[in-house]
């Protein structure tokens, strides 16, 4: 059979079965890795009850068939006809496999005690004895034994023996594709036996899963006389491991969870979740003062931005020469460097070292785009015995990582707020400077118009009408870009609106054009949501009217309603009018877009694409349902007010 290699537990139950002998070729590299010898051909199954005990059994020996192996089974807490039913519920044809001599189920009396008592050596003569018969048989792929071990308690067994046959098994796989796997009743042995028979197997089987015994000692070691069975210090040092290991383990997960707490947070201001980074991180290292600067390698700046604490030279708006500073070392792989013996890696002298008084270090580098690199740094006035760990490294990458993409995303924010504001600018002179052009040219032409009434034919007269609505509709749809341009910057802070009130006064401003159209609105209870109050009065006035505007013939029914939508309220304004083509129903929220001409419907082609602008101020997002003949159902969504 091949050698392979597996991780250090591997799952030992019906689902997709463990081979017994492949367990032991697996975890034999692993233990072979970890301890430098010994076998791993035997295992030990410790088990609470029956259900456990067969359900690793029954597969071990399911497996064994299936791939050409010798399988025996040694009865004893249970019968041989116990043994059998669960080996057939396993799925296992028992009668084949004991006819083919692939599967022969023992006793004791068949085993340990055919010579009336129990010895040791006897037994490990049974096993070479059948070892040597399977190697006989045509088709020979290995022997697999398991043996029910509580006959122990009921004879007259010393339990040294029993733990000397324990360990002696291991000395007799060598070369062979051999493993038992030796079945304890937890309830039955007392826990100094199980502590001596977990010692004596390289392999536990326990609650469904192999485990690589950290425990185990060979038979040489555990039977030497200068090494007594219970090495105390061997087993202190072995749990002492363990203890820390769980110990890091623990300190690191905890350190993990509360940084992604911090981080996580939407309440927190980016300063707020930066000093909170600050304070878990000189934690975490065991360090004095976080903070951040501004570097530059091409112009040797370093200028602080942050720190935790106050500090007699590290201000934010220093600035040193970055030669002078332990930064100097960061690369632009972001790797983080630490020191703890600066003066011996070369910083004696330098403003960090001298001036500064820092004896410990720990920063990265972070690569910022379209901005200046960061330092994020740790230091300490105080020495460090132990080097930072791979673990302490990482957990600053990660900070670092958080607080990078944050730099970014603020430096990204900046630009676009300039760019909004030089846009705003643009639109505003332009708006200006096109109002005044326009005015002269109506009013020229009305004068034109009325001082040359009887020189002018009905086209003439035809000609400048047209002239002068075109003017009037040009000078409309500046100011709609105008305004368009301003839902950012001129709108007023948020706070709570209530929309019952709201849409009483939005009703009350459409009062004639509701008159004019017959229109029927109804409106079911609207909640208090987060706003501007002005900006979601225009919201809404323009659904409402562009609804009544989009009706059929018959008069116009709008219906506005609200409900739950996560977090957020739904606020929804449905009309029965001629609705709009799926093809058309994003870019109705287009500037200056139009699905109608203007000889059917007024309008500028702004009015939705500001409905949309004004809801992406207020966090939320604008979409439309409709079917053409039908009618549409706009529907937003807001932050509730207690947000």
């Amino acid at each position: 059979m091949s050698k392979q290699h597996s991780n250090k537990r591997t799952t030992f139950g019906l689902d997709g079965a463990l081979s017994g002998i492949e367990a032991r070729q697996k975890a034999s590299a692993i233990h072979d890795h970890q301890c430098g010898d010994g076998s791993n051909d035997h295992l030990a199954s410790i088990y609470d009850n029956q259900d456990d005990q067969f359900a690793a059994v029954v597969p071990f020996i399911k497996q064994g068939l299936e791939q050409g192996e010798q399988c025996l089974y040694v009865a004893d807490e249970n019968t041989t006809e116990e043994v059998r039913d669960a080996l057939r519920e396993g799925g296992i044809d028992v009668e084949a496999a004991q006819d083919s001599g692939a599967l022969s189920i023992h006793t004791k009396a068949d085993t340990y005690l055919r010579t009336g008592e129990f010895k040791p050596e006897t037994m490990v003569e049974f096993w070479e004895e059948t070892l040597a018969e399977a190697r006989d048989r045509e088709g020979y792929e290995g022997v697999r034994a398991t043996a029910e071990m509580t006959w122990a308690l009921e004879e007259d067994t010393g339990l040294d023996q029993l733990v000397r046959y324990e360990a002696l098994l291991n000395t007799i796989y060598e070369g062979d594709d051999y493993v038992v796997l030796c079945q304890y009743n937890r309830d039955r042995f007392s826990t100094d036996v199980l502590s001596d028979v977990i010692r004596s197997h390289p392999l536990v089987v326990y609650d469904g899963t192999v485990c690589q015994n950290f425990y185990y000692q060979p038979p040489d070691e555990f039977f030497d006389t200068d090494h007594p069975p219970l090495d105390v210090d061997r087993t202190v040092e072995g749990l002492l491991r363990h203890a820390e290991t769980q110990r890091e383990l623990t300190e690191r997960d905890r350190f993990q969870s509360e940084l992604y707490e911090i981080t996580s947070e939407p309440e927190r201001s980016f300063d707020e979740k930066l000093q909170a980074l600050f304070d878990l991180g000189c934690e975490r290292f065991d360090l004095d003062l976080g903070g951040m600067a501004r570097i530059d390698p091409q112009l040797d700046l370093f200028e602080v931005e942050y720190v935790s604490d106050s500090h007699d030279h590290l201000q934010p708006g220093a600035k040193v020469s970055l030669s002078e500073t332990y930064c100097r070392v960061l690369t632009d792989g972001g790797n983080p460097i630490g020191l703890t013996a600066p003066a011996e890696e070369g910083f004696e002298g330098t403003l960090a070292y001298e001036e500064f008084g820092v004896r410990s270090y720990l920063g990265t580098r972070l690569r910022v785009e379209h901005g200046l690199d960061r330092s994020f740094f740790f230091v300490s006035h105080d020495s460090r015995s132990a080097s930072f760990s791979e673990a302490e490294r990482m957990f600053l990458k990660s900070m670092g990582q958080w607080v990078q993409q944050e730099l970014e995303r603020r430096e990204y924010e900046q630009r676009l707020e300039e760019s909004n504001e030089r846009l705003e600018q643009f639109a505003y002179a332009t708006s200006h400077d096109l109002q005044e052009p326009l005015r002269m040219v109506s009013s020229y032409l009305q004068l034109l118009e009325s001082q040359y009434t009887d020189d002018l034919d009905a086209d003439a007269e035809e000609f400048i009408e047209f002239a002068v609505d075109g003017a009037d509709r040009m000078r409309e749809m500046i100011g709609g870009l105008l305004e368009y341009s301003r839902i950012e910057t001129e709108g007023e802070s948020f706070e709570s609106v209530d929309l019952d009130a709201l849409i009483d006064e939005v009703l009350a401003d459409l009062q004639l054009r509701i008159k004019e159209t017959d229109a029927d609105v109804t409106v079911e209870d609207l909640p208090h949501v987060k706003g501007d109050a002005n900006q979601l009065r225009q919201l809404l006035q323009n659904l409402i009217d562009n609804a009544i505007e989009y009706s059929d013939d018959e008069p116009p029914r709008v219906m506005i309603s609200a409900g739950r939508a996560g977090k957020m309220w739904r606020i929804s304004v449905r009309d029965e009018g001629i609705g709009i083509s799926p093809d058309d129903q994003e870019r109705i929220f287009e500037v200056f877009e139009r699905l109608h001409a203007r000889n059917d419907h007024e309008g500028t082609g702004i009015g939705l694409a500001l409905c949309e602008r004004i809801v992406e101020r207020h966090g939320g997002k604008i979409w439309v349902d409709s079917e053409p003949g039908v009618g549409s159902t706009f529907s937003l969504t807001l932050s509730t007010a207690d947000t």
